[in-house]
């Protein structure tokens, strides 16, 4: 008996972690990846940050899990937007989002802020300036609102910059 319980142990421990560093959203994971929505919801409430950002979800599982990712923003007092077009700037590489959604937890007037970013890129896009001037001024704006300090702005965008 001892034996089996010390198996199921450590067949639970190891699954779990590898559960996480695979990255797929299965119901041996999936609290894993609710308690990151749960700790940013409760940032953002507590006015630490003013926007987080979930893991990234296949359309389906984002589907399946925007319920939860809903109930734990509600209970938090913050809103939950479903992003299926994320801002892709320097910070990030944008093979990370590709064809994915995530979803922004945020609470004021933070996701108008968001699309001000994104339509931004898009006008300096449409004008010919989303040059490195223009992708620096997106990637910094969206690292602030992401309350990055300048540091990790620089450090992320000089590791990023240009993978797009």
């Amino acid at each position: 008996m001892l034996k089996k319980l010390i198996a199921i142990f450590f067949a639970g421990a190891i699954s779990s972690a590898q559960a996480q560093n695979l990255e797929e959203f299965t119901v041996e994971n999936i609290h894993f990846h609710m308690g990151v929505v749960a700790a940013f919801a409760e940032v953002v409430s507590m006015d630490v940050k003013q926007i987080g950002l979930s893991e990234m979800f296949s359309e389906e599982e984002a589907t399946k899990w925007e319920p939860v990712v809903n109930h734990i923003a509600e209970r938090n007092g913050v809103k939950a937007y479903r992003e299926n077009d994320f801002l892709v700037t320097d910070l990030f590489s944008p093979s990370r989002t590709n064809g994915l959604t995530l979803f922004l937890i945020y609470k004021g007037d933070t996701l108008e802020k968001y699309n001000a970013l994104k339509k931004r890129k898009a006008e300096l896009i449409a004008n010919n300036q989303y040059d490195e001037s223009g992708r620096r001024e997106i990637a910094t704006g969206f690292g602030k609102l992401l309350d990055y300090s300048d540091d990790v702005i620089n450090r992320l965008i000089a590791s990023n910059g240009g993978q797009h």
